[in-house]
């Protein structure tokens, strides 16, 4: 099969398993109050089920997007589909909250071996010219998976309680299996240009990180993670029940993954205007989150269209960010073959921030309620401005291939 036509059958292969491993992931935040009820256990205790999640999903980042590398792509996708596919197919019949949260957790860790695995793949076949359009497609994939969830299925299983929330999303993972069983024995992952160099080993990519300040890239995407994943998860709750917004809750709530696809068409444009300067881009996107949280602070006591707005904005803009680091800047690791590995590790720090931040907005919204969570959203965007002009800026701007090949050569 030709190159071209190659990367378009895996990138809509790589886009229908990551939008339903979305299915298999946002399908808790979905059915938070029919859960609920049907465990016979608490909303909040729920959230410790998403910071565990969140938890699992990191650390399986640190492990799966290492072992991703070295492996056959397709065979782990296939193992991703089998794990995360049975462990909802079990998660539909449970009746036990403690079991629950048990299997939640370990789905967590099933998920992580999806995105740096298919990013791994597609950086194969795609041209450098190519990079900008596979990484925009590949980040529609959760805006789908959002929208499919939270508003088709709701709709759809609305007179029905959370079993098919989970049955379903099982079901489409189980039945990519036999796709990506088809395309492992028609396309060569590699890309038809033989073998890639090994990947280094596991020292040398840890010297190199710390010598190219990849750790400040790590500690940004942990401030993104706190502020979008964190507050993602317990959106539909606010929407619902804390803004009160009535009948048009549901309707709201289409406008957040809507923003979150709106961040990525921002993200690319912006780093167009820019000539491609990521640090830049970066720079605009999280000072444009300071403004939209500030914003919210001031109107957090209105619940009003205003309020709903603002949480649109500053998830559009952050999610842009979040474009810069996890989909756009590893691929341009794609020649040293460390892609997944990268990826595992950013994506890592993005859901250690999720994680910890879940759970404190969970305690903060049954505490202090919810005029705390814009205060919150602020200071993390402040902070995550500031290391936008210092040592992540630098990253971005080296998008990182270049300085480890500068440093190779030092070395040599």
């Amino acid at each position: 099969m030709k190159r071209n036509n190659s990367l378009r059958v895996l990138l809509l292969a790589a886009w229908g398993t990551y939008m339903t491993a979305y299915l298999c992931r946002v399908n808790l935040s979905t059915v938070l109050n029919k859960l609920s009820a049907g465990l016979g256990v608490s909303v909040e205790y729920l959230g410790l089920a998403s910071s565990l999640y969140f938890v699992t999903y990191a650390v399986g980042q640190l492990l799966n997007g290492a072992i991703g590398d070295r492996v056959n792509p397709y065979r782990f996708l296939m193992l991703a589909l089998s794990l995360t596919g049975g462990i909802n197919l079990i998660l539909a019949f449970q009746t036990s909250g403690a079991l629950f949260t048990a299997l939640w957790g370990l789905n967590g860790f099933c998920q992580s071996m999806f995105w740096s695995t298919l990013l791994r793949l597609l950086s194969f076949h795609a041209r450098e010219d190519q990079r900008k359009n596979v990484s925009t497609i590949m980040s529609t994939c959760s805006v789908t998976g959002y929208l499919l969830s939270w508003v088709v299925l709701s709709w759809l299983f609305r007179p029905l309680d959370f079993r098919p929330y989970f049955l379903v999303p099982a079901l489409a993972a189980l039945a990519l299996i036999p796709v990506w069983l088809l395309l492992s024995r028609r396309i060569p992952y590699e890309g038809g240009r033989g073998e890639r160099p090994s990947p280094p080993p596991l020292p040398q990519i840890a010297r190199e990180f710390v010598q190219d300040r990849l750790f400040f890239i790590c500690l940004l995407c942990l401030l993104v993670g706190a502020i979008q994943e964190g507050a993602v998860f317990w959106l539909p709750m606010i929407f619902t029940g804390v803004l009160d917004l009535g009948e048009n809750s549901l309707l709201l709530l289409v406008l957040i993954p809507l923003a979150k696809l709106a961040g990525v068409f921002l993200a690319r444009g912006t780093l167009s205007h820019l000539g491609d300067d990521a640090r830049r881009a970066m720079q605009v996107m999280l000072s444009l989150a300071c403004a939209a949280a500030g914003c919210l602070v001031l109107t957090a006591e209105h619940t009003s269209l205003v309020t709903v707005l603002l949480i649109a904005a500053l998830i559009a803009v952050v999610n842009a960010g979040n474009w810069y680091m996890i989909s756009y800047l590893p691929l341009y690791f794609s020649g040293r073959n460390i892609v997944s590995t990268l990826v595992g590790v950013f994506d890592f720090s993005t859901y250690i921030g999720a994680s910890l931040m879940s759970g404190a907005l969970g305690g903060l919204l049954s505490r202090v309620g919810w005029v705390a969570l814009p205060a919150a959203w602020l200071a993390l965007s402040v902070l995550g401005l500031l290391l936008a002009f210092t040592g992540a800026g630098g990253c971005l701007a080296r998008k990182g291939e270049q300085r480890v090949i500068l440093i190779s050569n030092k070395t040599k």
